[in-house]
């Protein structure tokens, strides 16, 4: 398999992090409360869920630092801890999921900021992220521990990736 090709496969799952985090300020989002009624941002409601938020609230909105954890029915799932701020991520906060874990700053609960996102095949980003994708300078590993350090726009690396032939690790 060319490195280019396992580079997309595993920056695949970069992706999927971003695409399921919350959605962007103008987008249109539901809201769900914790046992004490304290609302949090949730663009993508399931059936049979439920959240608990172990941080303070304001005005009926989650709010400050905490750890905030989305069940299904009553399975835990997702695992945000870090700071909210009148019910969305924001600052500096960790989310541990079935498909990886980012660590980093958090605007509007998008990936905004300096962060790395690990996945479960031991690839991993770390760099700029821009409104929930990797944005700007950064490096990437893949699984088989190759480095790629440049620049990515809106999620996709731009610039020139040799392939490097795997019958002779000399020819880039």
């Amino acid at each position: 398999m060319s490195l280019m090709n396992r580079f997309a496969r595993a920056f695949a799952m970069a992706l999927m992090l971003s695409s399921l985090a919350v959605s962007a300020a103008g987008d249109e989002v539901s809201w769900i409360a914790d046992s004490n009624g304290c609302k949090i941002a949730n663009p993508f409601p399931q059936p049979g869920e439920t959240v608990t938020w172990s941080g303070g609230c304001n005005k009926g909105l989650a709010d400050g630092d905490g750890v905030m954890q989305w069940f299904i029915d009553g399975k835990p799932l997702d695992l945000y801890e870090g700071t909210l701020k009148e019910g969305w991520a924001e600052g500096k906060g960790t989310l541990v999921r079935e498909g990886g874990r980012y660590s980093g700053e958090w605007k509007h609960s998008l990936q905004d900021g300096n962060g790395r996102f690990d996945a479960p095949d031991g690839s991993w980003y770390e760099g700029q992220w821009k409104e929930g994708r990797p944005h700007g300078s950064g490096q990437f590993q893949t699984p088989d521990g190759r480095l790629i350090t440049g620049t990515w726009v809106d999620g996709v690396f731009e610039g020139d990736m040799e392939e490097q032939d795997d019958n002779n690790p000399n020819k880039t």
